[in-house]
C-alpha cells in the first residue's frame, strides 16, 4: 500500500498488467477534490465500494452512492472528490495500465507533481475549464 502524506490517500495496487490496473483507495480526506485532468491513453473507472463520491466528466456532475460505478473515458477531461465529511473506499481501474502505477507511486512519495505531468504525457494531462 502506499499513502499520500500530503492528501492522506491510500492505494493499494491489486492487478497490475499492462491490461489493467485495479487498486483499492481510500480518500480520508472530507472534502479532497483532484485537479481537472484527463488521460489521453487511458479509462478510468471508479466502483464505490464504501461512502459516496463525486465527479464531473465533461461537466457533467455525478453523485455515486455505494454500488455505482462511474466512467471516464479516455481523453475526456474528469473530476473526482470526496464530498463528504467521512472516508470513501473506491475499488479504481485504469485501461490499459500504462505507466499509472509508477507514476502513482512517485506522485505520493513527494516528487515534483510539474516534473511528473511532464514525464506522464501519455497518462496524465491538466485540463482547465475552457473559456
Amino acid at each position: 500500500m502506499v499513502v499520500n502524506e500530503r492528501t492522506g490517500e491510500q492505494v493499494e495496487f491489486v492487478v497490475d498488467t499492462p491490461e489493467l490496473l485495479q487498486m483499492d483507495v481510500t480518500w480520508t480526506r472530507p472534502g479532497h477534490r483532484s485537479l481537472r485532468h484527463r488521460h489521453p491513453g487511458m479509462e478510468e473507472r471508479w466502483t464505490i465500494v464504501e461512502g459516496r463520491a463525486a465527479f464531473e466528466i465533461d461537466g457533467v456532475i455525478v453523485d455515486a452512492r455505494e454500488g455505482t460505478t462511474v466512467v471516464a473515458p479516455i481523453d475526456r477531461p474528469h473530476v473526482a472528490w470526496n464530498p463528504t465529511e467521512g472516508a470513501v473506499r473506491l475499488r479504481i481501474e485504469m485501461r490499459p495500465a500504462l505507466r499509472w502505477a509508477e507514476f502513482t507511486r512517485r506522485f505520493f512519495a513527494g516528487e515534483d507533481p510539474a516534473a511528473l505531468l511532464e514525464e506522464y504525457a501519455d497518462e496524465v494531462v491538466l485540463a482547465p475549464l475552457e473559456a
